[in-house]
């Protein structure tokens, strides 16, 4: 339990938003210290990503373990999503990005500029004509400018949700209680990647993609928002081979070249058949019990033994 509680505070809390490439690389150099005492080696990858405004986005993916010689790679995005205060509903395994939700997360600037508008008209303009520029309304007029200024500044690609436990700490954490879970045998077989980019254009999907030809022939776990709640639901492509015994499989599919893998996610299905990610993304976003995160890393240890003893077999 103590483990647990120092999990949560570690990745929900102290490095649970994971927004600027800053919050990225530290979160990643405190990660990678914690696995490599479980025996896991970290290879950190950057790509740049130039955009239509000349300028470079970086993206950081974390590589645990020996992916070439692995027979089972799990996967997980780590990066915080826009903060749309729930006003949209969120799925697994769907980019959260989009000129919605992005509108909604910049909202709260754009009011404070309405505001900033209608101060400077009708209060300080009108009573700097009277008194000056050097006046208690030329200063007002100039702070709350300049604050205005540093707000748009920092928040120009959105606001950043504060709060992450469930999307996606949750899978997070899912991982680390079932490396302490594996023996050295297991460790060999299964390695674990960590990309960035999961909320927004799946561009550290696509790093992963490039990794290396060997990777096609791997067998893959997607986990999203596993601490959802307390029944995990399973999705596969139809072109998947993957059986595991006792499961029962929906349709489903991530954009993504890779062709044999499973998907694992908890919570609701909808009508369109997707899964629903509730309080995703807003600050509702702030309970991970223990049980349920136990409860899935065992589901997830059995689904990991039967894949990798099933190659054994054959």
């Amino acid at each position: 339990m103590e483990i647990f509680k120092d999990l949560v505070l570690r990745y929900c809390i102290i490095f649970g938003k994971r927004f600027s490439s800053t919050e990225k690389l530290t979160f990643l150099r405190v990660l990678s210290k914690e696995l490599m005492q479980l025996g896991y080696m970290v290879d950190v990858k950057l790509a740049k990503l130039k955009l239509a405004t000349r300028r470079y986005e970086n993206y950081y993916n974390a590589y645990i373990g020996d992916l070439n010689k692995a027979e089972l790679i799990i996967c997980t995005y780590y990066d915080t999503g826009l903060n749309n205060f729930n006003l949209q509903k969120n799925y697994a395994f769907s980019p959260q990005f989009s000129k919605l939700s992005y509108f909604i997360s910049i909202a709260p600037i754009l009011f404070l500029f309405i505001v900033s508008l209608i101060l400077n008209y009708f209060v300080f303009v009108p009573d700097i004509r009277n008194h000056g520029f050097f006046s208690i309304s030329g200063i007002s007029s100039i702070i709350s400018t300049v604050i205005l200024f540093l707000f748009v500044l920092k928040f120009k690609s959105g606001i950043p949700n504060q709060k992450n436990f469930v999307c996606n700490s949750s899978s997070i954490i899912t991982i680390i209680n079932l490396i302490n879970q594996l023996n050295k045998k297991e460790k060999k077989k299964i390695a674990f990647v960590l990309y960035d980019g999961g909320n927004s254009s799946q561009y550290g999907l696509k790093m992963l993609e490039s990794y290396s030809k060997q990777l096609k022939s791997k067998k893959f776990i997607f986990i999203d928002s596993i601490g959802n709640s307390e029944t995990l639901i399973f999705l596969k492509p139809q072109q998947s081979n993957l059986q595991v015994e006792n499961i029962t499989f929906h349709t489903g599919q991530m954009e993504t070249k890779l062709l044999n893998y499973i998907m694992i996610s908890s919570g609701s299905i909808d009508k369109n058949s997707k899964i629903i990610i509730h309080n995703a993304h807003s600050p509702k976003d702030s309970h991970l019990p223990n049980k349920v995160i136990e409860k899935h890393t065992q589901s997830l240890l059995a689904i990991c033994r039967s894949l990798i003893n099933d190659n054994a077999d054959k």
